[in-house]
């Protein structure tokens, strides 16, 4: 009999209910402050102490126009925005499709008048990402900042926008190396379902309170239906594509074989072999020998 794989204690922290429970919460705020700190500290010129969600949905003007459907949106006491985000499955122009809407916020925060006044407030974006994604030659690290530079002059930046890319796969920290709060977190986000029980060296009370809102036990009858609906559409996505990846490896495999078989029937017709010859050593129709002797 196979063995019966154990039943994990704690969802995903990069499922979108579990993510939203912990840092989208209306009720507290405490570990969504906590987030945002501790990601954007080097970024901010002092701590942020106060944060209100704002409507996660940014509606287009027309029905032609796309909608942004954040996981977390908030702003603080001066004004400046903060979008959080977990994005699973990998998009090729995945820095793009963030800039393109966080432009939807941008274009709602020009106060409008007699004139538009631009002097609109500093917007901040996280995106922890679960795939790989080329940052260019030698962006190796795990954290990537994107922020508008002077390209003259590159120690000049303008603080309109700042966009923090989490490389999820990039992270090979195991438990006992983490030394950060920024490193638990991450550690967290990456293996926390894979966990037994919460680390021994996790002690901060806010790493705690994740853990807990992660704990499975802890999940009312309702978002444990939504819990198993959830693992239930991504273990489908991941068999979808697990079996396209295998049907283009066979077909690159067979694409490659014809391949190999015209460029011998290439080969053996230029030193000279007959056309019975070439029919008989590739399996060629007649038609794609001559259109080969032709070309």
């Amino acid at each position: 009999m196979p063995k019966k794989l154990p039943k994990p204690k704690f969802a995903p922290l990069t499922l979108d209910s579990t993510f939203k429970k912990a840092f989208a919460n209306e009720q507290s705020t405490e570990l969504l402050l906590f987030l945002l700190n501790t990601f954007l500290a080097e970024k901010l010129k002092s701590p942020i102490k106060e944060v209100i969600n704002i409507n996660h949905e940014l509606f287009g003007k027309t029905r032609l126009n796309r909608d942004a459907v954040f996981d977390v949106y908030c702003r603080d006491a001066t004004g400046t925005r903060f979008v959080v985000e977990v994005q699973v499955e990998g998009q090729k122009h995945f820095i793009k499709r963030t800039f393109f809407y966080l432009c939807m916020i941008v274009c709602g925060l020009a106060v409008k008048g007699k004139e538009y006044d631009f002097n609109i407030p500093k917007l901040y974006s996280i995106s922890f990402m679960e795939f790989e994604l080329d940052f260019g030659e030698g962006c190796t690290e795990v954290i990537q900042y994107l922020s508008l530079r002077n390209d003259k002059h590159p120690e000049i930046s303008y603080d309109i926008l700042q966009m923090i890319y989490v490389i999820l796969p990039r992270f090979k920290k195991k438990e006992n190396e983490c030394e950060t709060i920024m490193d638990k977190i991450i550690f967290s986000l990456k293996n926390g379902h894979k966990l037994k029980g919460v680390p021994k060296s996790f002690k901060e009370k806010e790493l705690l309170q994740i853990f807990e809102v992660a704990r499975i036990s802890n999940f009312t009858e309702r978002e444990l239906k939504q819990y198993e609906a959830s693992m239930m559409n991504r273990h489908d996505q991941k068999a979808i594509l697990a079996y396209a990846e295998e049907k283009g490896r066979e077909k690159g495999k067979e694409e490659g074989l014809k391949k190999g078989i015209l460029q011998t029937a290439k080969n053996m017709l230029a030193k000279g072999f007959s056309f019975a010859d070439v029919l008989k050593a590739t399996n060629l129709s007649r038609e794609q020998v001559r259109a080969l002797k032709r070309a």
